[in-house]
């Protein structure tokens, strides 16, 4: 049975702003906000609203639309970086190369068996740039070729 649940950073001017909550999506309200498993209200940034796919990577770690996953099957390979995003493109959940719109894949694989979420593009949205600089993903690729 698929679980429908959904994720989104806190708003502004609440106690624990920024943070992630997770739970069930109500949208068509004055305030749009997200009531968590204690059934707690709590208003959110809809700019970071993710749901979750149904998904788990190697960790058993759920995968939300919006998160960063490293591919482990090509983790052998020194030099070989790649990086997916997980997003909702007509009307799937698929893994995008890189953020790349032209390289889409369905999410059929068995994310458990291979994947890592090792972030997410509202926390760590350098990590999808391969053209930068970026300290995150220079920091993420050198740990992980060691």
């Amino acid at each position: 049975m698929r679980i429908i649940k959904f994720r989104a950073k806190i708003a502004a001017g609440e106690t624990a702003a920024g943070e992630w909550v997770y739970g069930d999506l109500h949208l068509n309200t004055p305030i749009p906000h997200i009531h968590d498993e204690k059934m707690s209200k709590h208003p959110i940034q809809t700019d970071t609203i993710g749901q979750f796919t149904s998904l788990y990577d190697k960790n058993r770690k759920e995968i939300y639309e919006g998160d960063i996953l490293f591919p482990g099957y090509i983790s052998g390979v020194k030099g070989l970086f790649e990086l997916l995003e997980v997003r909702f493109v007509r009307g799937v959940f698929a893994f995008l190369w890189e953020g790349n719109l032209d390289m889409e894949c369905p999410t059929t694989a068995p994310t458990h068996e291979w994947a890592e979420v090792i972030g997410n593009i509202y926390d760590n949205p350098g990590l999808m740039d391969p053209k930068t600089k970026n300290l995150e993903r220079k920091t993420f690729i050198e740990k992980w070729n060691k």
